[in-house]
């Protein structure tokens, strides 16, 4: 089955019994043209109280259509890590009798769980994470809720896998407008984990010397199996003329800068306050967009490098499209907080169990390509 309404039939599935009681959303997300219909089924089940978009993932006609509908705030890192102004702001979206549920991209909220745990006791029931960065941050903490995360399912793999093709296509598609190639070019990635493995496959399909860098013994040994080349990070740096850094872990330094190559392409699969440990502001160095969506920066010495995308995820460039594959995590979220809502899980990190993620699956398969029909 293939027609306009599909994703809409697919969201039925996991909306048909209706609003749950008393249940208001406050939901982190990229605001992109396939999450209207998310956010509607969203609707179906709970109140939306708020949308946080992404700052650096905001698609203009999304964010006035969600204006028009619903409250949207503006997110960052500074008033989500204060456990007042939280609470504060939470308290003022929330009816007295509503339930409070939190939808997160990258651990906005992991830091002041305890406290919203403090001040809205039972109401509050959890929270729902959908990245790896954000899985890592709520590890991290106490945990006084239940926090469901889909960053490691088997329906986010299949994700993965798109986002790494698309963080390709866009970081070559602004190569070519600095008159440069992929073929044969030197490159480093860093970070091998689900994303990073689908970039280095791809990577190793168009031709380029690669350099792995990983620091996790786990995936080192996998890189090896898979035949790719494992090597340090100041060696990497040094040699490479493409650098992309899968690991969301703020692996590059303004002295990881000064080593690199002159003319060298740098460029994010996350945002860049997750994935570099300076910002353009702290560098100080004088920086111009020389073409579209790529910044030079002439460092000290007078040589220069490029920040792709200016230093954001890459492939938001053309819209971070990765096709239907995205409406199999946007139903385990939908799931996961269906789930919470009900109370079927303890304070601490779960996941959905096997079963549901392969009723998902077969769903998924069955609306968007008539397997199974």
């Amino acid at each position: 089955m293939r027609n306009q309404g599909v994703e809409r039939y697919f969201f039925d599935h996991f909306t048909a019994d209706g609003p749950l009681q008393g249940l208001c959303f406050l939901l982190v997300t990229h605001l992109l043209p396939d999450r209207p219909r998310f956010i509607e089924a969203l609707s179906r089940i709970g109140r939306v109280g708020a949308i946080f978009p992404k700052p650096k993932s905001i698609h203009a006609p999304t964010l006035a259509w969600a204006e028009a509908h619903y409250p949207v705030m503006g997110l960052d890192r500074h008033w989500t890590q204060d456990a007042c102004e939280v609470v504060a702001r939470i308290d003022a979206l929330l009816a007295s009798d509503e339930r409070l549920l939190i939808l997160d991209i990258g651990g906005y909220f992991a830091g002041v769980l305890l406290p919203l745990k403090a001040h809205f006791g039972e109401r509050f029931l959890g929270v729902v994470e959908m990245t790896e960065n954000g899985h890592q941050r709520y590890e991290e903490e106490t945990l006084a809720v239940p926090v469901l995360s889909v960053a490691r399912s088997p329906l986010k793999q299949a994700e993965d896998v798109q986002i790494g093709l698309s963080v390709v296509y866009s970081a070559e598609s602004l190569a070519r407008s600095l008159n440069r190639t992929f073929n044969a070019c030197q490159a480093a990635l860093f970070g091998y984990g689900k994303v990073g493995h689908s970039i280095a496959f791809e990577l190793r399909s168009r031709n380029l010397w690669l350099d792995l860098v990983e620091t996790c013994p786990l995936r080192q040994m996998e890189a090896l199996s898979h035949g790719f080349h494992l090597t340090d990070k100041g060696t990497a740096l040094g040699r490479a003329e493409l650098i992309i850094c899968s690991t969301g872990n703020g692996v590059l330094s303004r002295q990881d800068l000064l080593t690199l190559r002159a003319g060298a392409m740098l460029a994010s699969v996350t945002s860049a306050d997750d994935e570099f440990a300076f910002t353009l502001a702290e560098l100080g160095w004088p920086s111009e967009e020389i073409c579209h969506r790529v910044l030079q920066l002439t460092r000290p010495d007078g040589s220069v490098i490029y920040l792709l995308n200016r230093g954001e995820a890459v492939n938001f460039v053309h819209g971070a499209v990765i096709g239907e594959y995205v409406y199999l995590v946007l139903a385990e979220i939908i799931e996961g907080a269906r789930q919470l809502a009900l109370g079927r899980l303890g304070a601490g990190l779960h996941e959905l169990s096997p079963t549901v993620m392969r009723d998902i699956a077969r769903l998924w398969l069955a609306d968007f390509h008539g397997v199974g029909v």
